[in-house]
């Protein structure tokens, strides 16, 4: 190109540290252009500001410090917790985590909106870091690159996803000054605005900056070149009919270039004190998210050690779950779907997540320094309470352990495993629970089930069921009939159902009767990790002592302790879902559905079998091959369900809040049209049938809840089953 009387020299190139990321490209474009003759397209780097290559130096050192200073600052929290074993196993799955859960944003497509928006904003980050690299290095080092081709590509990629990262703030705008999306102000705070308006600003000055240059240089002399920057080239024209002097488009320029730098530096500098941080914290979550199962909760090893149970201190938590609540971006999303907070219950997960952070950021650096000075676990520092002043009691007891608000989170936090910590505290250590809960773990250490009351014992649901075979460990399987599907009246016929199409399937199993006892999940999910232990440690030695192999399982709670939380007390057991082994019976013509029901079914996937175990499919394929069956889904299902309001031990507690669960799922239920509300879990049928009469006290057209077991054993046996009588 050639030189302009009005622009400057070009500034001395400098080796620096600009070499990184971009070198793949600038060597590309070095490459394309070496042969290329001097006046092919090119542009003068930094232009009228030949101070700017200095000025870059300046801020980029400016960051570099206020980042490693930001980062120091939370190591030094992160640092008091306890170590975190096993964060470095399976690597491999990490970094695929990392890259598709926290780079790509898997998780935000759950919201499709949100999604594209993210998807935009995060990309345009991404490319123009790319873009700004390149300049950097074109201006700072040997290679010389952007001209020829390479540059007209180089300026319409730049203006391309400069464009869709004004989309993507367009869209996030819109999101939260005009859509009802009350989540969003849930927690509010300056930062959320300084954080979009000022990326909009960044990205704007850039197309105005990019503007000015293109009316001095290229606008008359090459318009073939500017229009490949078409973005800037067509704010150019509009601009271009106000006939502004070459001069006041210099100066306007170099203005508009330091305002322009000025605030990506800035907005970068953001990272260090507000949510922003995410960028870097949710690929990092990521990596060090878990690779089993989402429904194991870890494990106190040697119990009888320990000095403190359960997390009743900030310093108790592992270092990854203080790294989590720097994750935390208020998004609210974890709230939003949380059966607690639907119901009007006294959790919210985000708000959860948050107190514990302001509460780290507030006594984290006291304990990091007592510990420093005298070397032990500094629990005095602190003047208030983690749990009673800081996280209510009622919170953590208000929890389901769904697991939906782990699902939902974009940036991977781990709820669950944090609320049952601090129950581990309240019950080991304070002896603080629930009079109702405590009746049900002092039932199961001394009858070896929750059920307080019942005259029912473990063979009553044997009866007009003939000979039931009792495993000697030379049938294939053992049916685990589990304390609810033995112990409460209306689990009989499911029960019953369950044992007849296992029967007629032509498997060989037995059971366990009398031997039967409580695998210890609600004492678990209670907190309370000691009887657990017992229980769990009692039933594994049973199970190898009678050589069992395979379970399949009436209750997704148990079905879930066996197959992913036996294993931490050398149990492993294939396991199976009684859904799941029929669907499998129907596929392959061992069971065979051929009356018709003529019932028009919504059906209720329960967390501990869908959202935490990932079985969707078998239970519907069920309902696809029973005759007579229509089927429709309640707006909130599959990974989305809403849970019955069972889970976390609250069967057996009673509820705190404007509603309760079971009745705001019993209502949408209803809300279906439907006769029959099929779930797979006794837990949840026991829900629905306090809750559906509640909703709709008239008892004509009142639904009734079936297990899908009972719907299938119309459809095989051509009998009339009703919820409450038992199988003849």
């Amino acid at each position: 190109m050639a030189e302009s009387t009005n622009r400057p020299a070009r500034p001395q190139r400098l080796v620096g540290a600009w070499w990184g990321p971009a070198v793949g490209l600038s060597a590309l474009g070095f490459y394309a252009s070496a042969t290329l003759p001097a006046d092919t397209p090119t542009r003068e780097i930094y232009f009228n500001i030949p101070q700017g290559i200095w000025a870059v130096y300046v801020f980029m050192s400016a960051l570099v410090g206020l980042l490693v200073y930001g980062f120091v600052r939370h190591s030094s929290l992160w640092s008091i917790g306890k170590p975190t074993p096993g964060v470095l196993r399976d690597v491999p799955q990490r970094l695929r985590n990392a890259i598709r859960l926290g780079m790509a944003q898997d998780k935000v497509r759950r919201d499709r909106y949100a999604g594209i928006m993210h998807w935009c904003i995060f990309s345009s980050i991404i490319v123009l870091t790319l873009v700004t690299a390149q300049v950097a290095i074109d201006a700072d080092s040997p290679l010389d690159f952007l001209h020829g081709p390479y540059y007209l590509f180089f300026s319409f990629y730049g203006d391309l996803f400069g464009l869709i990262g004004l989309i993507g703030v367009g869209m996030a705008l819109y999101r939260r000054y005009f859509a009802q999306m009350h989540r969003i102000r849930w927690d509010e705070r300056l930062e959320d605005h300084l954080i979009i308006v000022g990326l909009g600003l960044v990205l704007l000055s850039g197309f105005f900056v990019e503007a000015a240059r293109i009316m001095v240089t290229e606008l008359e002399q090459h318009p073939d070149w500017a229009r490949w920057s078409f973005g800037a080239f067509t704010l150019a024209k509009g601009l271009d009919v106000f006939g502004f002097e070459e001069h006041q488009l210099l100066s306007f320029h170099a203005a508009a270039w330091w305002f322009h730098v000025s605030m990506a530096f800035g907005w970068l500098g953001l990272i260090v004190f507000t949510r922003l941080d995410h960028i870097f914290f949710a690929p990092i979550n990521a990596f060090f998210l878990r690779t089993d199962s989402p429904g194991r909760l870890a494990k106190i090893e040697n119990i009888e050690e320990q000095e403190v149970f359960g997390v009743g201190f900030i310093q108790d938590f592992t270092w990854k779950q203080l790294f989590e609540l720097d994750a935390c971006v208020r998004c609210g999303r974890c709230t939003e779907v949380c059966p607690a907070n639907i119901s009007g219950q006294p959790l919210s997960p985000m708000h959860l997540i948050q107190d514990l952070k302001a509460h780290l950021a507030n006594v984290g650096p006291a304990i990091a320094q007592h510990r420093h000075e005298t070397g032990d676990a500094g629990r005095e520092v602190s003047p208030v309470a983690l749990i009673g002043d800081v996280i209510h009691d009622e919170t953590l007891w208000a929890c389901r352990t769904c697991g939906a608000c782990v699902q939902e989170c974009p940036v991977m936090i781990e709820h669950v495993p944090t609320i049952v910590d601090m129950r581990r505290y309240l019950v080991m250590s304070e002896a603080r629970i629930p009079a109702t809960a405590q009746a049900a773990l002092e039932n199961m250490e001394m009858r070896g089930h929750p059920w307080r009351g019942t005259a029912l014992e473990r063979t009553t649901w044997m009866e007009g069921l003939g000979e039931v075979p009792i495993f000697d460990g030379s049938q294939d399987y053992l049916y685990w009939v589990g304390c609810s599907g033995s112990l409460v009246e209306r689990n009989l016929p499911i029960t019953k159902a369950v044992f007849r199409l296992v029967k007629e399937s032509g498997a060989s199993f037995g059971v366990l009767g009398q031997e039967e006892t409580c695998n210890g999940d609600p004492a678990r999910r209670l907190g309370n990790e000691y009887l657990f232990q017992i229980l769990a440690q009692q039933l594994v030695e049973t199970f190898k002592a009678k050589n069992v192999q395979k379970v399949i399982t009436n209750c997704p709670h148990c079905f879930n302790t066996f197959k992913n939380e036996y294993p931490q007390f050398d149990g492993n057991f294939e396991v199976i879902h009684h859904t799941e082994f029929l669907a499998g019976a129907m596929q392959t013509g061992a069971l065979k559905a051929t009356h018709a029901v003529n019932a028009n079914v919504t059906y209720h996937d329960s967390c501990y079998l869908g959202r935490i175990n990932g079985v969707y499919d078998a239970p519907r394929q069920i309902l696809e091959l029973v005759p007579g069956t229509n089927l429709t889904e309640m707006q909130r299902n599959l990974s989305k369900g809403l849970c019955c309001g069972a889970g976390g031990g609250n069967m057996w507690q009673e509820e705190v809040g404007e509603r309760r669960v079971n009745h705001v799922r019993s209502e949408e239920a209803i809300g279906t049209g439907a006769d029959q509300v099929i779930s797979n879990c006794p837990f949840c049928i026991q829900m629905f049938e306090d809750g559906v009469p509640a909703i709709h006290p008239e008892e004509e057209g009142r639904m009734r809840p079936f297990d899908i077991a009972e719907l299938l054993e119309k459809s095989v046996f051509g009998e009339t089953v009703t919820a409450g009588e038992q199988s003849s």
